[in-house]
């Protein structure tokens, strides 16, 4: 049965040397730049849209990342083992993870 593995982290350097560990390691995933909802309206008031032009100008994810991983439920453990290990239980690098399981999966991943 497949899993999904949702896992934000704030975006910083060592965020980005954890997918570069993920990726060697051999998982894949698709990463998303997200914001929380505070920073969105606190810092951009003026902007009444959660993507906007500026992100892509800068070329860069700002605030923090969104990564969903789809794995088979075997490999669900090491993976989340190495994210602890990588964000020191997220003492390194704050933000979160959870899973669900895929139901109806459907793909070439």
């Amino acid at each position: 049965m497949k899993k999904a593995l949702y896992v934000v982290l704030e975006s910083n350097p060592k965020a980005y040397e954890t997918l570069e560990d993920l990726k060697e390691r051999g998982y894949n995933a698709t990463v998303i730049s997200s914001e929380s909802l505070n920073k969105a309206v606190d810092y951009y008031p003026e902007e009444h849209t959660f993507f906007n032009l500026r992100s892509l100008e800068r070329e860069e994810i700002k605030g923090s990342i969104m990564i969903i991983f789809v794995v088979e439920e075997y490999k669900l453990r090491e993976l989340k083992d190495v994210i602890r290990w990588d964000t020191n239980n997220f003492e390194y690098i704050k933000g979160f993870m959870y899973s669900r399981t895929l139901e109806d999966y459907e793909g070439s991943v």
